[in-house]
């Protein structure tokens, strides 16, 4: 008996990210004092940041060494 080959039945790997980006668009839509959004969106070997506009580049790179301080801290 032949094998039947069935193809694009494995898991997507962007589950879990599509299920943050659904925390994300939730916690900005009951929250109507958040002003700005940073998402970092990662592929192997390629990380891509989508943000709202940055009115003051310097407070973004702080707000991104203070993210980094405290995701190693995290680990």
């Amino acid at each position: 008996m032949d094998k039947l080959i069935r193809v694009g039945l494995t898991k997507p790997r962007n589950q879990e990210a599509l299920k943050i980006l659904a925390e994300v668009t939730e916690y900005v839509t009951t929250h109507a004092d958040v002003e700005s959004v940073v998402v970092m969106v990662g592929r192997p070997g390629q990380c891509r940041p989508f943000v709202t506009p940055i009115g003051n580049p310097l407070d973004f790179v702080g707000m991104l060494e203070l993210m980094k301080h405290d995701l190693f801290r995290e680990k």
